[in-house]
């Protein structure tokens, strides 16, 4: 009996440790590491388009942009108690001090954009004091023991690359500007029966805004559905900061205004209708978008998760429509038809489950990637995970091939192929991309030029026309230039080193469109900054928003005559 009572003591034991192993090693396969995110965030609050004033980001755009840097802090950084997202930190990702050699930080060259970025960077790598319980930083120190802190209690700088529409690497973030296609494809809208009937069925709406809120802000026949997209931004800004505005709007007036605009944006950016040969076009800026992606996830992959742990991309929302349409994310939730509110967020997190990181990086074949959308910074406004094309509820992970594979069936990933589709060809860039790259046809590999090459392809280009301007100048307009012997500077060089830097993203040639118009062109992105140009001038006049554009840099130059004679010398003695 004793021997009995011990047999079975000792099979419960056995169970007990066979069942707490089986647990234990359930833990080590469910455990997830992420080793690479990207994200792609829209600028906080502005001041509307339409006022003949500067673009600049708001105090309360500030604290929406700070809030998201903040959100990912509590995700990918540093453990807190009371957060929205589960934490989930990334592999060796510096948790306090900021290292720019793990991170990626593009944003395109607009005031209120570059300022949510910084905004963004100060929730995400808050100040460090120098003697914090990091440690004491060495540079810190002076020779006579004197402490020296950064500005604002160790405020960090991060390391911000911007893109200007000159900038090749302008399509991660903009990859409708300047793309001619884009606003032909919008024409066509505007051109439908179905854009006709919505304005003339919403023509009675505006007209109760003409004489009143909108008076001398717009000129009367353009309050408008062709408007709807300025209209909806004034009145959304006024209804925040001025309080006439929001005594005359009430809060369903101002929804069925962010219809009307939800509905414009989504047809010139979003729609893609089966057989419509324009779909390419009109997703443009989604299509390159995912170039960034891939690419970032694959320079993380190739030096085994060294570089790009963390890329961040700060843009306008049109990228953010165009590839929710082209993952068909409007049929898992009808907010994706609409525009994203203020500092909204879209995520692509690369990870692995049950890997053991002591062991090295991943094979490829463990590596996964899910994506989260968080529409605008309220507390009330989680990350939420969304499973991509059509896949149902529960298939929201994608093996890292899988992802890949579906991304180039819609990816824009070469330059030369950018200016064909957006018929750019004559672009300052375009002519050396068409001329010297193969065709996507072609037998070419999956990476291209790096952003150091594009540079300095950007750079030999911009030399050699000002070698040309300045030849006509000395040969036609008899300016001559003699040395002039100066005090010899230092050979240390600039700020900014010129060797490729790790964070720097091994991209292909493809970091989409030369962002540049050609001579004479004034088409531009559909419903960006651009579109209130008029208004800073001679009014908004009745033309639509897709014939309002800023004229192109190169007519900057119009009034340059270098044929003109130059001034003469009379030289007596």
């Amino acid at each position: 009996m004793a021997w009995t009572t011990t047999a079975h003591s000792a099979t419960i034991l056995i169970t007990g440790l066979l069942c707490l192993a089986i647990v234990a090693q359930a833990q080590v396969d469910t455990s997830e590491t992420i080793w690479a995110a990207v994200v792609y965030n829209t600028y906080g609050e502005r001041n509307p388009l339409i006022l003949p004033v500067t673009n600049v980001l708001t105090p309360l755009g500030a604290q929406q942009s700070f809030s998201a840097g903040s959100l990912f802090r509590d995700r990918y950084l540093a453990p807190a108690q009371d957060r929205l997202t589960a934490n989930l930190t990334i592999d060796s990702l510096s948790q306090d001090i900021l290292d720019s050699t793990q991170t990626y930080i593009l944003s395109f060259y607009e005031e209120y954009t570059i300022a949510s970025a910084q905004a963004f960077m100060q929730g995400l790598y808050p100040p460090v004091n120098a003697t914090s319980s990091q440690g004491l930083n060495p540079m810190s120190i002076l020779t006579n023991g004197t402490i020296i802190d950064f500005p604002l209690g160790g405020y960090q700088y991060p390391q911000v690359f911007t893109a200007s529409p000159f900038d090749p690497n302008s399509i991660y973030i903009a990859g409708d500007t300047n793309c001619s296609a884009h606003s032909d494809a919008a024409s066509e809208y505007f051109n439908s029966s179905d854009y006709s009937r919505l304005k003339s069925t919403t023509q009675g709406f505006y007209d109760t805004f003409k004489t009143t809120i909108l008076a001398g802000i717009f000129d009367e026949d353009t309050v408008s559905y062709d408007y709807a997209y300025l209209i909806y931004d004034y009145l959304k800004y006024g209804f925040t900061h001025n309080q006439t505005i929001k005594d005359a709007v009430s809060a369903t007036t101002l929804s069925r205004t962010r219809a009307l605009a939800d509905e414009w944006m989504y047809h010139v950016n979003g729609n893609t209708s089966a057989g419509d040969p324009n779909n390419i076009a009109r997703t443009v800026a989604g299509r390159t978008m995912t170039a960034q992606v891939i690419n970032s996830f694959l320079s993380n992959v190739q030096s085994q998760g060294e570089v790009n742990k963390l890329t961040l991309l700060f843009g306008s929302f049109e990228p953010m429509m165009a590839f929710a349409s082209l993952a068909q994310l409007p049929t898992k939730n009808q907010d994706f038809y609409s525009l994203p509110e203020d500092g909204s967020s879209m995520v692509f997190e690369m990870y692995s489950v049950g890997y053991n990181n002591s062991a090295g990086y991943p094979g490829l074949d463990e590596l996964n990637v899910r994506f989260f959308f968080r529409n605008g910074t309220n507390s009330s406004s989680p990350l939420t995970l969304y499973p991509l094309f059509g896949r149902s509820d529960s298939q929201t992970a994608l093996s890292f091939t899988e992802f890949t594979s579906l991304l180039n069936n819609i990816t824009i990933s070469y330059v030369g192929d950018w200016c064909s589709i957006c018929g750019n060809q004559d672009g300052v860039f375009c002519p050396f991309y068409t001329g010297f790259q193969e065709s996507s046809s072609g037998s070419r590999g999956s990476t291209g030029l790096k952003p150091a090459v594009a540079g300095v392809i950007g750079a030999l280009v911009t030399l050699a026309v000002i070698a040309i301007l300045i030849a006509f100048a000395m040969t036609l307009g008899g300016i001559r230039f003699t040395r002039k012997t100066a005090k010899r500077k230092s050979d240390l060089g600039g700020f900014k080193a010129g060797e490729k830097l790790p964070s720097d993203p091994d991209l292909p040639s493809g970091r989409g469109s030369t962002g540049l118009t050609t001579v004479g062109e004034t088409k531009d992105r559909v419903s960006s900054w651009e579109l209130a140009e008029r208004r800073r001038t001679t009014g908004v006049g009745s033309q639509r928003a897709d014939s309002i554009g800023r004229p192109s840099f190169e007519a900057d130059d119009d009034d340059l005559h270098l044929t003109t004679q130059p001034t003469k010398i009379e030289e007596r003695v």
